[in-house]
């Protein structure tokens, strides 16, 4: 019988939002510059995950988490949910920054290809990520996670569909 190593509570605190609202106004690219800038407030699941918004431009963004013990799976690595989520977001503000006002999207697909483990040892991850087709209803986008020593930890696509929102 294994002895249990003790208890650890993880507190967060994030802010309630309504992103939507500013679509109609703000194109993709301009709502999440704001975000990136801490002008607009954070989404409860960049908060949730400890990720954050570091770079964007007409077509790319990245992201960047630290990995951390609550983040692990029963093998000791970094969940592999917690990768896909980072990568995921990554992906979706590539999409965000080449909408026109008054568009939002979703998800059609994604798939995330794991290269090699994550643990506490790589203390940051990057996620960036760069459209390779912006249609009208179609956007498609690439994207890797980097640790600092520039290897690869996965590689992810997307596609998502572009929806005009009703007024």
């Amino acid at each position: 019988m294994t002895e249990l190593l003790g208890v650890v509570t993880r507190t967060y605190e994030y802010q309630r939002a309504q992103p939507a609202l500013l679509v109609g106004t703000m194109s993709g690219l301009e709502t999440a510059q704001l975000a990136r800038d801490g002008k607009l407030p954070t989404p409860p699941i960049i908060a949730t995950l400890c990720i954050s918004l570091v770079d964007v431009a007409a077509g790319r963004a990245a992201l960047e988490g630290s990995p951390a013990e609550w983040q692990y799976n029963q093998l000791g690595t970094v969940h592999g949910g917690w990768l896909s989520a980072l990568l995921d977001s990554a992906l979706g503000y590539a999409v965000q920054t080449v909408l026109p006002a008054g568009h939002q999207f979703t998800t059609l697909d994604l798939h995330v290809r794991f290269v090699r483990a994550v643990t506490v040892a790589v203390f940051r991850l990057r996620a960036e990520a760069q459209v390779t087709h912006a249609g009208s209803r179609i956007v498609t986008v690439e994207g890797r996670l980097i640790g600092p020593d520039g290897k690869v930890y996965a590689t992810g696509t997307t596609s998502c569909l572009v929806l005009k929102m009703e007024q």
